[in-house]
């Protein structure tokens, strides 16, 4: 046998091998990560570094799907007598350990989306798509033209609008539509934290559709490397390779999931509920009891199906 056709034989035999360790190793997987959307504000108007956007994404043991539970900013953590969205900014174990007592899921990975962030994202995949069924229409919303120069002459606030059907959200108008919460009394109508929280899932689940849709080499190249060099995250180079065996051969089949908490103002239907008085002369939303169970176990049964 020539020497060309062993070396090729043993570089055949070396990727069976490989391949079969491959399939065969037990992987550390990341499959709770915690996002938290940040909208960090030092001007006229507003100075806050809390998030506003909270989301616990739970990758399935099969990872074929991807379930999405949004919380509201506003629900009380007893153990620290403050709103979950201050539990930001810490360390990220902290923030991990933190937020494993509220929903009773360990957290593996996080990951924060700045609204400049979520701009740049939009972008490099050429906008998205979001349909509407109600109109947004915010009178009062802050008008950036005052906000860099209070002596312009320009208004305070402004009006912004969204029309019922389909709206292309790009950097252009993508914050104002995820900042917006004063469009409407109603939840049903997008106003409201609640009602935020709706057009926070729905902008979620159409952007995470089109990323993992993506098949052009390049944009997935560039998305990858935007995440590494432009969001704050404790996702490893070891967590990307085995996530990737993992969901790549589904990537096809997998699916996300908005799990709807139930959030109002009844405490015998709502998981997540206003007790009509303040705390710590706070507007909050709270669980029936101090260690958040009802939450945890309508997560926990959640995540059966």
């Amino acid at each position: 046998m020539t020497k060309p056709k062993l070396t090729i034989i043993l570089f055949l035999y070396l990727i069976i091998i490989f391949l079969f360790v491959i399939r065969n190793l037990k992987f550390v997987i990341p499959q709770n990560f915690l996002i938290l959307g940040l909208d960090p504000r030092n001007d006229l108007l507003e100075k806050t570094q809390t998030t506003d956007t909270i989301i616990y994404a739970n990758i399935s043991p099969k990872y074929d799907s991807v379930k999405l539970f949004s919380l509201p900013r506003d629900l009380w953590f007893y153990q620290k007598s403050i709103k979950i969205n201050q539990i930001y900014p810490d360390t990220f174990e902290n923030i991990q350990n933190s937020f494993s007592q509220i929903i009773g899921q360990n957290i593996d990975k996080i990951i924060v989306v700045t609204t400049q962030n979520l701009n740049e994202i939009a972008d490099l995949i050429g906008g998205i798509d979001v349909y509407l069924e109600t109109e947004l229409k915010d009178v009062q919303y802050p008008n950036q033209a005052y906000i860099d120069n209070p002596k312009s002459g320009a208004p305070i606030y402004k009006t912004i609008y969204y029309p019922v059907g389909i709206n292309h959200l790009d950097s252009s108008n993508i914050t104002e539509y995820v900042r917006s919460r004063k469009s409407s009394e109603l939840a049903s109508n997008g106003g409201t934290d609640l009602g935020r929280i709706a057009r926070q899932q729905k902008l979620f689940d159409v952007l995470f559709t089109k990323i993992i849709k993506t098949r052009n080499p390049k944009q997935i190249f560039n998305l990858y490397q935007y995440f590494n060099n432009n969001i704050s995250h404790n996702i490893t180079k070891k967590d990307y390779l085995n996530l990737g065996i993992k969901i790549l051969p589904n990537i096809n089949k997998l699916k996300l999931q908005k799990i709807t908490i139930p959030t109002g103002e009844n405490p015998k239907t709502d998981i997540i509920y206003h007790p009509q008085k303040f705390i710590n002369r706070q507007w909050v939303f709270i669980t029936s009891t101090p260690d958040h169970q009802s939450l945890k176990n309508f997560i926990s049964k959640s995540l059966l199906y």
